[in-house]
């Protein structure tokens, strides 16, 4: 754990000023998941050039910006068991997780950079717990902006290409104008620039290879995504013992 640790401070160039690491903690008696936790350090030398995680407004063009390609299917279907999704839809938990790649998580943040620098881009949410799809919603809560875009699913299912948890992943949106600039920057990094679509509208819609599979407005699912722990937390009364 120490060792990967160092070598990702190492690649990514992040100070650390602490951090705990939890194997052994139990809740009720069961034993729960392992949770490093690690406190990151760093400066922001103009405030005025950062981007935010939020869609701003609508005619924004939305891009998926990442560091490897899609995977195979048996790749995908290990690595879907350790996502949110399995877990709390399936119930269930198998495989292993989403490898990292380490020199291309560095490269992927360095041409992050290099585009926030340049203003090019409005917004940048990284793409993990969840997948894609709880990603590109999560951009729309904050200002209730919606978004259209297609997925495409490079022969994968529909959940894994949806709810997958793949490493170096990050949703962008910016000015329609700086599209030709981000898909150069892009190229020069290496990396991989999708366009998926834009923001607008009060709706979250997603297609996955031009089929319709998510369709709801964005005052629905934020209502059921910040109400998901209280929910969770809730303790139904009891019945009344019968007389």
């Amino acid at each position: 754990m120490i060792d990967g640790i160092t070598k990702a401070c190492e690649e990514l160039e992040v100070p650390l000023t602490g951090g705990n690491v939890s194997f052994y903690n139990e809740t009720l008696g069961e034993g729960i998941y392992p949770t490093p936790v690690l406190g990151v350090v760093g400066i922001l030398e103009d405030v005025h050039k950062a981007a935010k995680m939020q869609f701003a407004q609508p005619g924004r063009k939305i891009v998926l910006l990442r560091a490897t390609d899609g995977g195979d299917a048996v790749d995908a279907e290990s690595e879907f068991g350790s996502s949110e999704y399995a877990k709390e839809i399936l119930g269930a938990v198998w495989g292993y997780p989403p490898e990292l790649d380490l020199e291309k998580e560095a490269t992927l943040q360095r041409a992050l950079v290099a585009l926030i620098q340049a203003g090019l881009v409005e917004s940048v949410h990284d793409s993990a717990d969840g997948g894609l799809a709880v990603s590109l919603a999560e951009c729309a809560f904050p200002k209730g902006v919606g978004l259209v875009v297609n997925v495409k699913s490079y022969q994968l299912l529909p959940e894994f290409a949806l709810f997958g948890e793949d490493a170096s992943r990050v949703v962008l949106s910016c000015d329609p104008a700086n599209l030709a600039r981000i898909k150069q920057v892009a190229g020069e990094y290496g990396l991989f620039a999708d366009v998926l679509g834009e923001t607008g509208g009060d709706r979250v819609g997603i297609t996955l290879d031009g089929k319709s599979v998510i369709s709801a407005t964005v005052s629905e699912l934020r209502e059921a995504y910040e109400s998901a722990l209280e929910k969770a937390l809730r303790v139904e009364p009891a019945a009344a013992a019968a007389d």
